[in-house]
């Protein structure tokens, strides 16, 4: 069974919600001192506001079927791109 992406798009968070990312990062097992120091900053606010998707953010939003399940990714788009920058999603 192929994946299929349903949904991909930018979205203003209403609530808060968990940033995927931010917990992808910490699953790899990298810390600050892997970052630039611009990344760094974009870690720290991040881990300020806990690992969270906050009200008024623009977040990325994306629906697909993996492996036959249908799974839902949100992430702060400063901390998926630093993410992309490590090469840490799959392609």
């Amino acid at each position: 069974m192929s994946d299929t992406v349903l949904i991909d798009e930018r979205r203003t968070a209403r609530k808060s919600h968990k940033c995927d990312a931010t917990a992808w990062f910490h699953n790899y097992g990298m810390g600050r001192h892997d970052l630039t120091p611009e990344q760094q900053a974009i870690f720290d606010a991040a881990e300020a506001d806990n690992g969270r998707i906050l009200p008024g953010q623009v977040y990325h939003y994306q629906r697909a079927v993996y492996d036959g399940r249908m799974q839902t990714w949100r992430a702060r788009l400063d901390m998926e791109s630093v993410c992309l920058a490590h090469g840490l999603f799959d392609d």
